[in-house]
């Protein structure tokens, strides 16, 4: 394959709303440029890039996937993102690599909700963006209705290209630019009388934004004079840049109206790498930005990691500085060690083609590197002081416990190598209630990484509601005898202890106080008691849960001079223990959490009454960037299917996070349930 320099890229993001067509989109581009030679579909499975058995299954993009268009003596690289809001990283990893997006939505007439997340998400990472208008031939589609909505919420969006439809079907377009029209084939035709006056009023907000990207345009606007297509370009550009427009098009991927004429859009229009926004990096211990450079040494960021059944784990970078050939020694930033490159890829789709080298801009692939992952900086030597600041995944918000009906260790290892390729999935073991959790963005991502171990390794896994880490404790004061005797025809064992139980632990977990006078208890055994209790308090009287915040004190007990031993008086604190804690008043105690729910402004009362069912206390409200913060302390008992539930009760257009910041007593009208449920635990755990 021919090598590209810089300004001849253009690293482009396919995003939207899921099942409006940016797969569909990816592969019209790629067979228009002849970089396939037949037009897959997403409904029957033959796609280009949704190859993953769960992905044609599902007829849904999981996992962003790479391809490239050669048009124009350009190489357009294209990042198919999913648009299910499970696998939002795989968006935000795009747009990490990406100097451009195309916001895929359908002609509906309505803004969907995945095109406003879309949309801001550019604006907050700083993209340019151009909005592709698909499907605007189907049945009962209305174009104008979709691009007025989008512009009622977005003052940014111009469209720039209007199609011409007859009859329901699209058999041209409009030039808003140049107001000339043009048929499927590219001739020129009349523009319909019934188009003119959008037209007109496009262009004039067109050559008003272009006149607000430099004072002489502006002069020139306010005289009447028109511009040059050289300085309605420029202007264009500038605008582009400065996030101030957003272009829109139309077209229909699945019959390829629109497509050469939107690649055109992103060759003329859209920034090539060097033009694009900087990444912030570490240089020389300092925080500074970078830009794409290809005079500067090798540098390049790991976006990805993609595990391929037959070259291993695959790593798609991005070259930032200079340029990387294959076997080139390279040096990793990040954890510090030298790596050998071997063969270089570009993807498309499943599959590698091998090239030489990648300029800077380029996005590639190489397998085989021992130390690198995902957001790993790539330099040409260990003397090159620079890193790239690591791509911000969404944290995990919804979590379940898994459970394998065989070989369960193997399934886990199974899921730990899943965290490789998806970097908002996680595997971890609670220590407290032994439950290893899986995490993610939704249910949806968390079934199909068990559907992948399953198709993987043959193994089973189910997955249900974690369960909540709570703790005992106790409210009053008790004081409790603990007596072991045990005579068994040769040595016994005997130790008897009083002990004194109060809350009020020093540490808030567990203070042993020796109140001991007169040898009551021997110096060699004191320690015998601390340890019966420190092993005692690993499981609580009301449902074992761990007990906590208990001060207890020795302060009196009986020993025989022969039978005495360290066993007896461990035995003996155990038993004072049990009949003193459930004199003490024992409660629960349940995981509070801190949430901060950020939802659009009419979505304010549904949140508040919702965290009230939830016993949750409203700490505040506040605003930032037209959206509502609400900060709330919850149960944690109450929050485990909050993702899926927010996502309902917004539309998909809320998101939130939470943290464990304290303990709190439970209500006593639950104490019952938690008790049951742990017997439940401890009836089908004896039954295995």
């Amino acid at each position: 394959m021919k090598i590209f320099d810089t300004d001849s890229i253009r690293n482009v993001a396919l995003i939207g709303h899921s099942g409006e067509g940016k797969t569909s989109l990816a592969e019209a581009m790629m067979f228009e440029a002849k970089t396939i030679d037949r037009l897959g579909k997403v409904d029957d499975g033959s796609s280009t890039m949704d190859y993953d058995d769960e992905e044609i299954k599902r007829k849904i993009s999981i996992s962003l996937s790479l391809g490239y268009a050669i048009y124009r003596n350009t190489k357009i690289n294209i990042l198919d993102a999913p648009g299910f809001f499970d696998f939002e990283g795989e968006m935000v990893a795009a747009l990490h690599a990406a100097d451009s997006a195309v916001v895929v939505t359908s002609a509906t007439g309505s803004i969907t909700v995945g095109t406003e997340k879309a949309l801001e998400l550019c604006q907050e990472k700083k993209v340019s963006a151009l909005i592709f208008v698909n499907a605007v031939d189907k049945d009962n589609s209305d174009f104008m209705g979709t691009a007025r909505a989008i512009m009622a919420k977005y003052k940014s969006v111009i469209p720039i290209e209007l199609p011409i439809m007859e009859g329901g079907k699209m058999v041209g377009c409009v030039d808003v630019l140049t107001d000339k029209a043009y048929d499927l084939q590219g001739k020129e035709i009349p523009t319909p009388q019934n188009m003119q006056a959008d037209v007109e009023e496009f262009n004039g907000k067109l050559m008003e934004l272009i006149a607000e990207t430099d004072e002489e345009l502006m002069m020139k606007f306010f005289d009447g004079e028109k511009f040059t297509e050289e300085e309605i370009q420029k202007g264009l550009h500038a605008a582009i840049a400065d996030d101030i427009f957003v272009p829109l098009v139309a077209g229909n991927a699945q019959t390829l109206k629109g497509v050469k004429r939107l690649m055109d859009k992103l060759v003329d229009l859209m920034p090539h790498p060097q033009r694009a926004h900087k990444i912030k990096a570490i240089v020389d211990g300092k925080e500074t930005e970078v830009g794409v450079d290809p005079s500067a040494p090798f540098c390049a960021q790991v976006i990805k990691s993609v595990v391929d059944p037959y070259v291993g784990k695959l790593l798609i970078f991005k070259v930032i500085g200079g340029k990387l050939s294959s076997g080139d020694n390279v040096f990793n930033a990040s954890v510090e060690k030298p790596e050998k490159i071997g063969t270089l890829y570009v993807l498309k789709g499943k599959k590698q083609e091998p090239v030489d080298c990648l300029n800077a801009g380029d996005i590639g692939a190489v397998a085989k590197l021992v130390y690198t992952n995902t957001n790993d900086t790539l330099v040409a030597s260990a003397d090159s002081k620079i890193e790239f600041e690591k791509i911000e995944f969404p944290k995990p918000v919804i979590s379940y416990a898994v459970k394998a009906l065989k070989d369960e260790e193997k399934a886990i290892q199974g899921l730990i190598k899943m965290q490789e390729e998806d970097a908002t999935f996680k595997v971890e073991k609670n220590v407290e209630t032994g439950d290893v959790l899986i995490s993610g963005l939704g249910e949806a991502q968390l079934d199909i990484m068990c559907k992948r171990v399953k198709s993987k390794l043959g193994i089973d896994i189910t997955w249900q509601e974690p369960r909540v880490a709570y703790r005992e404790t106790i409210r009053k004061t008790s004081q409790a005898e603990g007596k072991h005797k045990k005579q068994s025809g040769g040595a016994g064992q005997y130790g008897d202890v009083f002990i004194k139980y109060e809350p009020g632990a020093e540490d808030g977990q567990f203070e042993f106080v020796d109140a001991v006078v007169g040898g009551a208890v021997p110096r060699q055994f004191i320690p015998a008691v601390e340890k019966g209790l420190r092993e005692a308090i690993k499981h609580g009287v009301l449902a074992g849960y761990p007990l906590v915040n208990l001060k207890a004190t020795l302060y009196d007990g009986k020993y025989h001079p022969v039978d005495s031993k360290e066993i007896a008086f461990v035995t003996a604190a155990k038993l004072s223990y049990a009949d003193g804690i459930a004199a003490a008043g024992p409660c629960f105690l349940e995981p509070i959490v801190e949430a901060k729910v950020t939802v659009p402004d009419e979505y304010l009362g549904d949140i508040l009454g919702d965290m009230n069912k939830r016993r949750g206390r409203i700490l505040g409200t506040d605003m930032s960037n037209g959206k509502q913060i609400i900060t709330a302390e919850v149960p944690q008992a109450e929050m485990f299917r909050y993702a899926t539930d927010l996502r309902s009760m917004t539309q998909g257009r809320g998101k939130f996070e939470m943290h464990v910041v304290r303990y709190e007593e439970v209500p006593a009208m639950n104490n019952d349930k938690i008790i049951a449920d742990a017997k439940k635990r401890e009836e089908e755990a004896n039954k295995k």
